[in-house]
């Protein structure tokens, strides 16, 4: 990429240097309405022309993209909440197994007492020792 830059650039860089050096003789400058002119040379007249509308093309071309832009910075926006709500879901997810894990293992030592079936069971009077 650096190699493409130079290849274009310094032809480019040239061709301003010598359009420069050919184009020297002073060009009058009127603003038809105000009695003011401005006398420059004739390529300081053409690149300052040359760089206006390339500054304008690219005000131009930034200001069409403000669409995208803002588009893209929704969808930036909508990843990082839904990445941060996919991290709680995967916490919330993890906290509940483990808590599932430590209700199924029985307490050391004591066996696990059955739970009586709901429709047979019977009220039982207590045993005096």
């Amino acid at each position: 990429m650096r190699y493409l830059t130079w290849i274009v650039t310094l032809p480019i860089a040239l061709f301003a240097v010598l359009f420069a050096i050919s184009n020297r003789e002073p060009v009058v400058f009127a603003l038809w309405p105000t009695p003011f002119t401005l006398e420059a040379p004739a390529y300081l007249a053409t690149l300052l022309a040359l760089l206006v509308g390339f500054v304008a093309g690219g005000f131009i071309a930034w200001a069409n993209q403000h669409r995208n832009r803002a588009r893209a910075r929704r969808a930036e926006d909508r990843v990082f909440y839904l990445e941060r709500e996919l991290q709680e879901t995967q916490t919330r997810a993890a906290a509940a197994e483990k808590r599932v894990a430590e209700l199924s293992q029985p307490v050391s030592g004591q066996p696990r007492a059955a739970l009586p079936a709901i429709g047979n069971a019977a009220p039982q009077a207590p045993t005096v020792h």
